[in-house]
């Protein structure tokens, strides 16, 4: 089966390098065995005759496409209108971000498709994994604008991955469909660290290739002075964003936790605590899912409402078991009693509400 790959490069103002790239792409791209590479040019409104010069030389290139917006809008939001293009009107079963100026180079492209075919879902050409480099001379301050964004990424989203801003990045469109918003928090360069946390998020492979990344020799950059400041403000923004949903589903949580103690009380005095709390955790469960699936995972409803509540089920036995062995071993150690049991019952119902999360995060409301 040979996959459909569509090499995305947007433009504003490019006439003095696009060429060359393109002659470059599709050169190194001419013999991709299992790979048919064609190139989409999203041209943003340029005054200096780019687009009519990708025009022309879709003459001599039949796998160029070009495509462009009403108004310049920003680099995330031209990638975000390229990856729709792509998807519905050229049918790629991978794209990739790629840069006009020059600074990513095209050798590296068949060694990262190759990473497709190991099955990777996503293929980040890395700056900062050994192997990689950014330019010796650059700026101090450049320096630091790049190093110190992907730190703060790897300390306040996750530390599995070195490089959440490269603009050269592979992605395979069925995941890409799940996952893109119907717009980035930012229309300009930060969006690259919001799509990488969703694919991060939704369980991609993501795989970081070398890449030694270039300063253009033509033309002028683009880099928007804000770009640190916007980054962080995405940054911080993500991770609010999935602590909201937490907190959110704590708050359902002490609603269900509430009922859990009132059944609980009940039946305690007819049966042991551990029976007792097993039925009042099934109260707690149906009641949490309710209004989780009504409030807290409101926009990610994926599967119908028994089949939700049947894989909500499963997933809470673990917290079922968990809290009912905890149970068992604090009326060991420690005897019965009003407040000894429901201390036990509460301090249970925190180490379940984490793992529950996480759980529900990933299997119930995908």
């Amino acid at each position: 089966m040979v996959n459909k790959v569509v090499i995305i490069i947007p433009i504003y103002n490019e006439k003095d390098v696009i060429a060359d790239t393109l002659k470059q792409l599709f050169s190194i791209t001419e013999n991709t065995p299992g790979y048919h590479v064609e190139i989409l040019v999203f041209d943003s409104q340029s005054t200096d005759g780019s687009a009519e010069l990708v025009h022309d030389l879709q003459q001599t290139y039949p796998r160029l496409h070009l495509a462009s917006e009403p108004k310049k809008s920003g680099l995330g939001s031209a990638y975000h209108q390229a990856f729709q293009f792509a998807i519905s009107k050229l049918y790629a079963d991978i794209v990739f971000e790629f840069d006009a100026d020059g600074s990513h180079q095209p050798k590296y492209l068949p060694s990262m498709l190759t990473l497709f075919s190991e099955g990777a879902d996503v293929v980040v050409g890395s700056r900062y994994v050994p192997g990689g480099s950014i330019p010796n001379d650059w700026g101090a301050h450049r320096k630091l604008l790049f190093v110190f964004g992907n730190w703060i990424a790897r300390k306040v989203l996750t530390s599995k991955y070195k490089d959440f801003t490269s603009g050269f990045r592979g992605t395979r469109t069925h995941i890409l469909e799940k996952i893109l918003p119907i717009q980035f928090m930012s229309k300009n360069y930060a969006y690259k660290l919001q799509l990488f946390w969703l694919l991060h998020q939704c369980g991609a492979k993501i795989t970081e290739y070398p890449i030694e990344f270039i300063d253009r020799c033509k033309g002028y950059s683009k880099f928007p002075r804000n770009n640190i400041l916007e980054s962080l403000q995405v940054i911080f923004a993500l991770r609010l964003l999935t602590l909201r949903r937490y907190f959110m589903m704590c708050m359902v949580g002490l609603i269900g936790a509430g009922l859990q103690f009132v059944v609980f009380n009940i039946f305690r005095h007819h049966l042991s605590p551990v029976s007792s709390n097993i039925i009042a955790t099934e109260f707690a469960v149906i009641s949490n899912f309710l209004f989780n699936n009504w409030i807290v995972f409101k926009a990610s409803k994926s599967h119908t409402l028994i089949k939700r509540l049947l894989k909500f089920n499963v997933c809470s036995l673990g917290s079922i078991l968990l809290q009912a062995g905890w149970l068992f071993l604090g009326v060991k150690l420690f005897g019965r009693g009003l407040l000894v049991e429901n201390a036990l019952v509460a301090t249970g119902m925190i180490l379940g509400s984490i793992s529950n999360y996480f759980l529900y995060s990933l299997i119930v409301w995908e």
